[in-house]
């Protein structure tokens, strides 16, 4: 997920469970022209089974960009699934689905360039449900996986992800394939996972703040489990970016996430935006937990 999982939350989720990761997407053309920011988004020296996530539209610099890549991934992942206006304008993520053609040719192209596995994540379509189609340009074009998220691009995150096409594409292709969309409990991802047939689920915004999700039960931290998990995700961000200010501003949303439904997360979101070091978040949650008596 955009500006979400980089490198500490990654590392929270795998100390929880996490059985693979994915890097933030990438455009290919910011790694094409060395943009320095991305060093920070690439697979650290001490990562194993992640797969970098690039988004485009053209094969060729698909293919320059994950040429320079693929020694620090276990995989290529294929963006054709955000629905954001500024990566649509350009014609990439879930713009791609309105081109299936083109989408095929850039896993073609990549397959043909790459040693290790390239695959895809798309939605049911852009603005009509036209999964069936793409779904088969992809399998002939030799994506090693699909990865399906049940909404179109259109619909973005509201409503429901259609679950059942998970099943229905699953008797279409020989390929594995994933699922993704509204995945917020382990009783989620075993429904994917029995109900509906999914080869492996991916667990996004259900993990914001919620890495106890990978756990293959359905824990429930306490107070005192979540201000010492949030606290170690916030070191790993200050050690990691080497900015104390920086990285506490980055962490602001996801520090919200870590108490989402608990007395006293309203008093966090008030004061947020006057935190800007660990010692204040620290002392922040003191007072709010104490004062509740939680």
């Amino acid at each position: 997920m955009a500006d979400y999982t980089d490198y500490p939350f990654r590392e929270i989720c795998r100390k929880f469970g996490a059985q693979y990761t994915f890097t933030e997407m990438i455009s290919v053309d910011s790694i094409i022209m060395n943009n320095p920011k991305i060093h920070k988004m690439l697979p650290q020296k001490n990562e194993k089974n992640i797969g970098i996530q690039l988004f485009g539209n053209d094969p060729i610099k698909f293919v320059k960009a994950a040429k320079e890549l693929e020694k620090l991934a276990s995989w290529i992942d294929i963006n054709a699934a955000c629905p954001v206006n500024k990566v649509v304008k350009k014609g990439a993520g879930a713009a791609l689905l309105d081109t299936p053609e083109l989408l095929a040719n850039i896993i073609y192209t990549l397959k043909s360039s790459v040693k290790i596995p390239v695959g895809v994540k798309i939605r049911l379509g852009f603005n009509k449900t036209n999964i069936e189609e793409i779904i088969q340009l992809i399998e002939a074009a030799g994506a090693n996986y699909i990865i399906i998220h049940g909404r179109t691009r259109n619909q973005f995150y509201s409503g429901k992800a259609d679950k059942t096409i998970i099943k229905k594409i699953k008797e279409m292709v020989s390929i594995p394939v994933g699922a993704s969309g509204d995945v917020f409990s382990q009783g989620d991802v075993e429904e994917y996972l029995t109900t509906y047939n999914a080869d492996f689920v991916l667990v996004a915004r259900g993990a914001i703040g919620n890495p106890w999700i990978f756990l293959n039960s359905e824990y429930e931290p306490s107070v005192e489990e979540r201000k010492k998990v949030c606290l170690e995700h916030l070191k790993l961000s200050i050690d990691f970016y080497e900015n104390e200010t920086y990285a506490v501003k980055k962490f602001r949303k996801i520090l919200i996430k870590y108490f989402t439904g608990v007395e006293g997360v309203t008093e966090i979101k008030r004061r947020t935006s006057s935190l800007h070091s660990y010692e204040e978040v620290n002392n922040l949650l003191n007072e709010i937990f104490s004062k509740n008596k939680v």
